[in-house]
């Protein structure tokens, strides 16, 4: 016992965490406005932070160009347009998709025969053209097939046609015989590729009716002849020719494209003002626009998550600092595991809400016949209820109600209230020898314990419990 406070059990108070997070939860309404203003704030500043010029990673648009740094911007525009023009060719051209190793072919071979030697040149230069140079692209095109609506350029690939070195024009000299008397003969070749070899026999096919019919206007124009099929074959072979071809298209576009990065990561503000506004493209101050607004967005997001628990905590160092630094007495536990007196009992008032709003039933009987029982254990017929402070009006109806039932059993209960400052009642005290302390749960403070202790202790007067009101 302590020698000082023989009334205490202990003189360290200690803290009760359950009934902490209780009241603290109980709160909840307080502590959700605190950190939602917090994180307001905070993310506030970090909006307006984001506004700052420093921290936005944004050119400004310069004033004007140099001679050196326009040539610059040209040869970056040249170049951009180039990658263009090259990223459609590979995305549009059958060739350039073809497999090298595995490319499906569809050969003919074409003779001109019954034709004047002096027209035979002619005659055979009028189907290369067309087959060479587009004419038979274009007229395929309208041939109304969907395999091969695509641009004329990239159709124009997968038609060759051309004479091998030995089949120059048969000459024959006849003597006696005019020139225009002697007939030549000339042979020719269509090669056809296909993504496939079905669609290679197919365009093949067509090709044969138009060079039909475009033969009726090589009679008209350059000369009669005949224009025969001699024979075709389909045909899969690995082309290294094109392998090269597709591997230097690739690499030129890498190339290309490295080319343009470093030329535009060396552009001040306004060679990049002036290079996107030629591409008409999302350039570097774009993507530069871009990631700002998008950190922006995190900062403000994180600003706010930072500021929500920072309202929470500093919500919560606030109320444990009054919880802990407070006198006030918390719970009916903390009054018996800081004093040697015991609690009789703890009475909820009529209306009351809270953790013990259902677990303290009829407190009022159990007060009243623990207070009997202590009675007729200590032959103690006179007592008084006393208070430390004013009583409200349901605390005094309660503590009268329970005196009118106690007098009924021989016992004189008298209710009274402010000991500390009411010299008046300090007589009645001592001529009743004997107290029940009345505490109030977050308004009785230890230090009126103490004080009401220390005043029945010098005087004699015996305390023979608490009674709570929670």
């Amino acid at each position: 016992m302590d020698k000082q406070y023989p009334w205490k059990r202990a003189e360290d108070m200690e803290i009760d965490l359950a009934d902490f997070l209780y009241r603290l939860c109980s709160k909840w309404k307080q502590l959700a406005v605190c950190a939602l203003a917090a994180a307001f704030v905070l993310g506030g500043y970090g909006w307006i932070k984001g506004q700052d010029g420093t921290d936005t990673p944004t050119d400004p648009a310069g004033a004007g160009l140099t001679e050196e740094e326009g040539q610059a911007v040209t040869s970056a525009v040249q170049l951009a347009q180039e990658i263009d023009s090259l990223e459609a060719y590979l995305d549009g051209s059958i060739l350039m998709k073809l497999d090298p190793y595995h490319k499906d072919r569809y050969i003919m071979v074409y003779s001109i025969d019954h034709a004047n030697r002096q027209e035979i040149a002619k005659i055979t230069e009028s189907y290369l053209n067309f087959l060479c140079n587009g004419g038979a692209a274009g007229a395929l095109q309208g041939y109304g097939s969907k395999d091969w609506e695509i641009d004329k350029s990239y159709l124009s690939e997968l038609i060759y046609a051309y004479q091998k070195t030995y089949s120059s024009p048969y000459q024959v000299v006849v003597d006696g015989q005019a020139d225009k008397s002697v007939f030549s003969e000339s042979l020719f070749y269509v090669e056809v590729t296909g993504e496939n070899a079905k669609m290679a026999e197919k365009m093949a096919m067509a090709i044969q009716v138009l060079l039909e019919e475009y033969a009726a206007g090589v009679k008209k124009e350059a000369g009669s002849h005949i224009l025969t099929l001699i024979s075709s074959e389909t045909n899969c072979t690995a082309d290294s020719g094109l392998q090269a071809q597709q591997h230097d298209k690739k690499a030129l576009l890498a190339t290309n494209k490295a080319s343009l990065k470093t030329m535009t990561d060396a552009f001040g503000a306004a060679q990049t003002a002036a290079y996107e506004e030629a591409t008409g493209k999302e350039g570097r101050q774009k993507e530069l626009e871009k990631a700002a607004s998008t950190g922006s967005m995190k900062r403000v997001i994180k600003y706010v998550i930072v500021g929500l628990m920072a309202g929470m905590f500093v919500y919560s160092a606030v109320f444990f600092g009054r919880y802990l630094f407070l006198d006030q007495i918390k719970s009916p536990e903390e009054i018996k595991r800081q004093y040697t007196f015991p609690v009789l009992g703890a009475i909820l008032l009529e209306g009351s809400v809270g953790k013990y709003s259902r677990k303290l039933p009829g407190t009022k009987v159990q007060l009243l016949n623990r207070i009997r029982l202590s009675c007729n254990k200590q032959g103690v017929d006179r007592l008084c209820a006393a208070s430390g402070g004013p009583f409200s009006v349901q605390e005094r109806k309660c503590l009268e109600e329970i005196a009118q039932q106690l007098k009924s059993c021989g016992i004189d209960l008298a209710v009274v209230e402010n000991v500390r400052t009411d010299v008046a009642v300090w007589d009645k005290l001592w001529e009743t020898g004997t107290v029940i302390l009345v505490c109030k749960i977050g308004a009785t403070t230890h230090r009126m314990v103490d004080d009401m202790m220390g005043f029945y202790l010098e005087n004699g007067i015996t305390v023979a419990g608490a009674a709570v009101f929670m």
